[in-house]
């Protein structure tokens, strides 16, 4: 029963992941799903090259940002920047400290400077920066671990850019953005509303300013400004993979504007984890949709087995039985058995419980409770709520309560004795939880102790019956056969084979000398 309820346990909780999982993501995929005429083609670049007279102007000023703890860039990453101002000499550069940084909010958004100095992770307040940046000058935001491969100028032609990331969203890693666009107005104004904590690194910087957040806040612009005829992509455009570079594999980007170096700083060991499980998710699914439908499977096909523990006043009773297993003796004691110290090979136990399956309709009663001459109907004695006189003269105090229970009768009526459980009541009572019977195994050997007929109840259980079959001390389980002469005087056994010898010879010598 035990390992049942468990494997049913299991397999809930397995279908809840299950389904909680793919309810989750199939909702983030819905809302973070990006229009196919939002993507920014190849096509269109080319337009933009091959337009000798400039019929689309720049939006996105030639300016380009990043950030960093200090002026000075670490080494890795120094020419990787140095590359991107060589090649476009003619663009502004701009560098963010975290000094300037705090500074340039307190002096143009100081309404924020508040939450910029809450932030837990300095990688926040990195990420926040740049949209302030983006919205009080404009201009393209690049990480300092991506590298420029081509000119950005066919891209200032749009209003806001964003690169597309796996395995759904946009990131943050790259942004153009024109000088106080509505789409990084809101996304600024929003930043206070998601600051949230979430206990660890990842996923707090990823919801709170990472490419979570912007990931959102793209969403809810889509869905506010549907495309026009003018823009039938929508002013928020999006970066593919094939001009993006990130991710890509080899020649799969070759006319991509950037290349990639991975840096990641940020990370701590949960985006290890939550880098596992985006590369072997769907495996892991897969496996635990197989469990749970083997499991629901095995269990359908598994027969009914009704429990076979007796009920005490709706508590189910787990006594200590002796079992056999693979030649060797256990004690069972319901939910875990302990082995015998000795090997053997004989029948099972005697005193073992019975293997008759019990009927769990019923409350069935292990142990002689009552006698078997009293009523089955309960008796008015046997109700606390009702006092019933045992001698009609009594003490005062006696006389005293039979008088307030007669007031209390006259006033409210006479109590009504319980009726019989109806079948619901009494499956209410087996849920009362279970009674455990267990040996005493530290007691004193207690060999002084005269033996004690046993006369069984008219409802005793079927494990009190002496069995009909001859019985030896070997055929008991290696704790029990020093105590074989005792179970037998109880009546708990038959008696064993040396008794009935000895009994039926002195019975015969009786006989004869009468």
């Amino acid at each position: 029963m035990f390992r049942r309820r468990t494997v049913y346990v299991f397999l809930c909780l397995l279908a809840t992941v299950l389904v909680g999982t793919v309810v989750v993501l199939s909702s983030i995929s819905y809302y973070l799903s990006i229009d196919y005429p939002a993507y920014i083609t190849e096509e269109e670049v080319n337009i933009v090259l091959n337009d000798t007279h400039h019929a689309l102007p720049e939006r996105v000023p030639r300016i380009i940002h990043q950030t960093w703890k200090s002026e000075t860039l670490p080494a890795k990453w120094a020419n990787v920047s140095q590359g991107c101002r060589d090649m476009m000499p003619d663009y502004e550069y701009k560098l963010w400290t975290d000094a300037s940084a705090r500074e340039f909010i307190a002096d143009h958004y100081d309404w924020f400077l508040d939450t910029f100095d809450a932030y837990t992770y300095p990688i926040q307040r990195a990420d926040a920066i740049r949209y302030f940046v983006l919205h009080y000058y404009g201009g393209v935001y690049i990480d300092l671990d991506m590298g420029c491969l081509r000119r950005m100028d066919p891209l200032l032609v749009h209003p806001i850019i964003l690169p597309r990331t796996i395995p759904v969203g946009v990131s943050n890693d790259l942004m153009f953005a024109e000088k106080g666009h509505p789409f990084i107005a809101q996304t600024i104004h929003n930043l206070m509303k998601f600051d949230y904590n979430w206990v660890l690194n990842y996923p707090t910087v990823m919801f709170s300013t990472g490419p979570m957040f912007l990931s959102a806040q793209y969403g809810a612009w889509t869905s506010a400004h549907p495309p026009t005829p003018e823009y039938p992509g929508g002013e928020v455009r999006i970066l593919p993979k094939s001009l993006y570079g990130k991710n890509a594999k080899p020649g799969e980007a070759p006319h991509s504007f950037f290349s990639h170096y991975y840096g990641s700083s940020w990370h701590a060991d949960d985006a290890a984890f939550i880098g596992f499980l985006g590369k072997w998710g769907k495996v892991l699914m897969w496996i635990g949709l197989v469990v749970l439908v083997g499991g629901l499977i095995r269990m359908a096909l598994a027969p009914s087995q009704k429990s076979r523990m007796p009920r005490i006043a709706g508590y189910e009773v787990l006594m200590p039985r002796w079992v056999q297993k693979n030649g060797r003796w256990y004690l069972d004691l319901g939910w875990f058995a302990l082995p015998a110290s000795g090997i053997t090979s004989h029948p099972p136990s005697p005193i073992a419980l019975p293997s008759e399956s019990i009927s769990d309709e019923e409350d069935v009663q292990l142990l002689p409770l009552y006698d078997s001459s009293r009523s089955a109907s309960p008796a008015p004695s046997d109700f606390s709520g009702v006092d019933t006189p045992t001698n009609p003269g009594g003490s005062m105090l006696d006389r005293v309560r039979r008088a307030g229970n007669h007031v209390m009768n006259s006033v409210f009526g006479p109590e009504q004795p319980p009726s019989t459980p109806s079948r619901s009541r009494r499956r209410r009572l087996r849920q009362r939880g279970v009674l455990f019977f267990l040996p005493a195994f530290l007691t004193p050997d207690q060999t002084d102790i005269d033996a004690v007929p046993f006369t069984p109840h008219a409802r005793s259980s079927s494990y009190a019956r002496p069995r009909a079959d001859n019985l030896s001390s070997s055929s008991l389980p290696p704790e029990k056969q020093r105590y074989a002469a005792d179970l037998a005087r109880a009546g708990l056994i038959p008696p064993l084979d040396h008794e009935r010898t000895g009994s039926s010879s002195s019975e015969s010598s009786s006989s004869t000398m009468c």
